[in-house]
């Protein structure tokens, strides 16, 4: 994971509804997403951020079924 820059262009987190958002689910399963084992989340007092760099990777490796499941992230 590349460290954390002040002045970038693209964010360096994503937040829950963007995930929702870029994988177009609903709030419920975004949210249990967000608290499997596998899925890249931090999580800050109340707030859960995800890595972009690591999100990518995890989509990358749900896509190409190298995640040690199913192509379901099961």
């Amino acid at each position: 994971m590349k460290p954390v820059e002040e002045n970038t262009s693209q964010p360096a987190f994503y937040t829950v509804s963007e995930i929702r958002r870029i994988l177009r689910i609903g709030r419920n399963n975004a949210y249990k997403l967000v608290s499997r084992n596998d899925f890249p989340a931090i999580h800050v007092g109340n707030r859960i951020i995800i890595p972009v760099d690591l999100f990518l990777l995890w989509v990358n490796k749900q896509a190409t079924g190298r995640n040690g499941g199913d192509k379901n992230g099961r």
